[in-house]
């Protein structure tokens, strides 16, 4: 049986779970697969991955049966249609603060005539030829998904405006841009006025058919991503792979030595 594509799982599933990569690190990618989580974020905005790396982990991903978004550096059309190129099931847009934004997003990861995306048969995306062009073409229009980082106050101001793009399936709150740039640096959603914002933000991307996403850094407890969820966020990140580590191991010598 074949296994319901990202972008469907992602509007179906009450809850779906994921984590960012910045360790770039195909063995990781391959455990959260491994052990259930729905999709596995390769970040090249904050990490030091480049696509090369990226198409490994891609394959890494598939492996083990999970999928694979990338967080592209910056909203700009090479790097989009770079990373879908490497076969990722869809991109993560930082720093979307306006409908225009976030179209020239949308048209970077479409094909002519309802984009911009570059045609080639040469690259992973394609099996690098093997898929007949015209079912590649409906497979990739119908299951490649797009998310936008709402992480600047420009994006809140205008996020009616946001979710009338079409071609989108999710935003994602970035919490700690947004609390440097509210001057509440630092804070998380348990913030009054972050869990009012947060559960206007989900209604309204509700009502439209969107989605709403969020991590669970800096607390990185299972107990704050249920109360995200409960505030309406329906993806869930789990942090990154090299800070949930980091907390991994400094348990350990805390435990072990009491430091």
């Amino acid at each position: 049986m074949t296994k319901p594509s990202l972008k469907e799982r992602l509007h179906t599933q009450p809850l779906s779970l994921g984590m960012q990569s910045f360790s770039a690190n195909p063995g990781i990618v391959e455990i959260l697969g491994l052990t259930g989580f729905d999709w596995v974020s390769l970040d090249m905005e904050h990490s030091p991955t480049g696509f090369e790396t990226v198409e490994h982990l891609a394959r890494a991903a598939k492996a083990a049966g999970t999928s694979a978004l990338v967080r592209v550096a910056e909203n700009d059309p090479i790097q989009i249609m770079k990373a879908l190129d490497r076969g990722v099931d869809g991109v993560i847009v930082p720093h979307i603060k306006s409908a225009a934004d976030l179209e020239a997003a949308v048209a970077a990861t479409r094909y002519s005539p309802d984009g911009i995306r570059g045609a080639c048969t040469s690259v992973r995306s394609s099996g690098y030829g093997t898929e007949p062009w015209d079912s590649y073409l409906e497979r990739v229009a119908s299951e490649t998904v797009v998310v936008a980082l709402v992480e600047d106050e420009e994006a809140i101001t205008s996020f009616d405006e946001l979710l009338k793009v079409d071609g989108v399936d999710a935003f994602w709150l970035g919490t700690r841009d947004l609390a440097q740039a509210m001057g509440i640096p630092g804070s998380d959603l348990h913030n009054p006025l972050f869990t009012k914002m947060a559960k206007d933000l989900c209604a309204r991307a509700k009502d439209q058919g969107k989605l709403m996403m969020a991590t669970v850094g800096p607390l990185l407890t299972v107990e704050y991503a249920q109360f995200i969820h409960s505030l309406g966020f329906t993806c869930i990140s789990y942090g990154t792979d090299l800070k949930n580590f980091g907390r991994f191991a400094q348990s350990v010598v805390t435990g072990l030595r009491g430091e």
